[in-house]
């Protein structure tokens, strides 16, 4: 039941992958000529500075994982229902605290982008408000949402997040064509986010048969839970300086026509990310029981490997389509409403892409530094990168524009979750690195060459000038490339995971 469990987990965690990804390819152009770029920009820009107030749990999210699964793997239900309630009570402080210092960055936007005119103003505020609200009322019930992942439990939470996908889809476009703005599907956003979490929580109450003890304030407790989250925090301070410090510091700078630039470059970067981390979240729990029993550090090398073999194998199907397609795409895509902004995205996008395949080769690396609570090495090296990008970012914006953030992003990106977190790998969690880039990069460098140059060669000599020469060209530079991979990269073990449900699914 569980290896069946992990199976349909990641094909739910796929088609929601698929889901989200149509919904931006056939959305994201249609919302922005109907809201104009300056305001699809200001809708950015707020939900940009919303995730900010994400800290608020001080990396907590990761701490309840961790727990709920240790106890779990023990059987210890009644102390798991205990610290439930005790996670849910410190949440709902936690709560406060974000209503408190999100209420204090609203009556300071004005002075935080100087330069958006006073019509954007109100529009921002009124949408910082809406979203804000959203963040508030969902923090007190992210303690739940760590139940159906350490029951390894996919299938459910997946269908849930797979409806929300389709509903706040098929609305968007409802309230477009109703001539409905930015706050419109600001409004929207929100009631889905809350409807999604009150379904969980049902879900984990009701069918999991989870209970939860409130009890006085545990002091000792939450001490505990904070020294091992406070190094997450910092993980999470990173992420956030990579991924949405940019967003604010090209509205500061540039304006806010300029925002929807660098949000559709970094885009990309979050697609690849969401297509890793589908493999990686159920595959992590697994890689995390391993280190509670124990297990030997062979054997986890080997599940490592395994793991960052079949996402290095996605990664470079990706990666050559974006880079070999990715222009021609771009102009089809949103050049009618951002112009010769497309050159911008595209550059953009790839200079942050390349040095980000290692660590998305690597993602479950991060599951089984927090099973050795030694995740706080990792949380210091990439604060210190990351802060580098927003500091490099910046210089080289007042330079170069939005481009300039991309290469400031790039840079820390390669230097820190590339070079130094594999040495942080190999030295201190004493995962053979050498072995993993032996096993998972060197068999790659021949096939990821050949199909580049060759993809390269074909646009050059047949440019994708419509959406049906695009379609034909991309689709069949897809196929070559993923059985190129599959027959040349690809062991027979790992031919077998692909072809196996396929098989299953004939016979059907």
């Amino acid at each position: 039941m569980e290896g069946n469990e992990l199976k349909a987990g990641v094909c739910i965690n796929y088609i929601s992958i698929a889901v989200r990804l149509s919904t931006a390819f056939f959305l994201t152009p249609f919302v922005i000529a109907k809201l104009g770029v300056e305001e699809y920009g200001l809708f950015m820009l707020s939900n940009s500075v919303i995730a900010w107030l994400t800290l608020t749990d001080f990396g907590l999210g990761a701490t309840v994982n961790k727990y709920i699964t240790s106890f779990r793997a023990r059987r210890k239900d009644e102390e798991q229902s205990y610290f439930l309630g005790q996670a849910i009570v410190l949440y709902s402080v936690l709560g406060l605290i974000a209503l408190g210092v999100g209420f204090a960055c609203y009556c300071q936007l004005e002075s935080l982008f100087p330069n958006l005119q006073e019509a954007q103003y109100e529009t921002l505020k009124i949408i910082f408000l809406l979203t804000l609200s959203n963040v508030v009322l969902s923090i007190p019930l992210r303690p739940l949402g760590s139940i159906p992942w350490a029951y390894m439990k996919f299938i459910v939470p997946g269908v849930i997040n797979l409806g929300g996908s389709l509903l706040n889809m098929t609305l968007t476009v409802i309230l477009l064509l109703m001539g409905y703005k930015a706050i419109g599907l600001t409004v929207l956003g929100v009631a889905i986010g809350v409807l999604s979490l009150l379904l969980g929580a049902i879900y984990v109450f009701k069918y999991l048969d989870v209970k939860v003890l409130f009890r006085r304030p545990d002091m000792a407790l939450y001490r505990e839970m904070f020294r091992f989250s406070f190094w997450v925090f910092l993980g999470q301070m990173m992420d956030l300086f990579y991924w949405q410090a940019g967003t604010p510091v090209v509205a500061r700078l540039c304006g806010a026509a300029y925002v929807p630039l660098f949000t559709l470059g970094v885009s990309f970067a979050n697609y690849f990310m969401m297509a890793s981390t589908a493999i990686a979240n159920v595959v992590a729990p697994k890689l995390m029981q391993m280190v509670s029993v124990e297990t030997s550090g062979s054997e986890l090398a080997k599940a490592f490997i395994r793991t960052g073999r079949i996402q290095l194998a996605l990664m470079a199907l990706m990666m050559l389509g974006f880079v070999v397609f990715g222009s021609q795409f771009l102009k089809l895509w949103v050049g009618a409403s951002i112009g010769e902004g497309v050159s911008t995205v595209w550059l953009g996008a790839v200079i942050v892409l390349l040095p980000l395949v290692l660590p998305l080769t690597q993602s479950v690396g991060i599951g089984i530094l927090q099973a050795m609570c030694i995740h706080k090495g990792r949380s210091i090296i990439l604060f210190f990168t990351s802060l580098t990008c927003v500091v490099m970012g910046y210089l080289l914006t007042l330079c170069w524009g939005a481009i300039g953030m991309f290469i400031g992003t790039g840079v820390s990106l390669f230097f820190g979750q590339g070079i130094a977190m594999n040495l942080y790998y190999h030295y201190r969690a004493r995962l053979d690195m050498v072995r993993f880039f032996r096993e998972t990069y060197w068999p790659a460098i021949m096939p990821v060459v050949t199909l580049l140059v060759m993809g390269l060669a074909v646009v050059r000599i047949f440019p994708a000038d419509s959406w049906s020469s695009f379609a034909v060209l991309a689709s069949l530079y897809g196929l070559v490339c993923a059985c190129t991979l599959f027959l040349c990269y690809l062991r027979d073990d790992e031919r077998g995971m692909i072809l196996k449900p396929l098989r299953h699914l004939f016979r059907i």
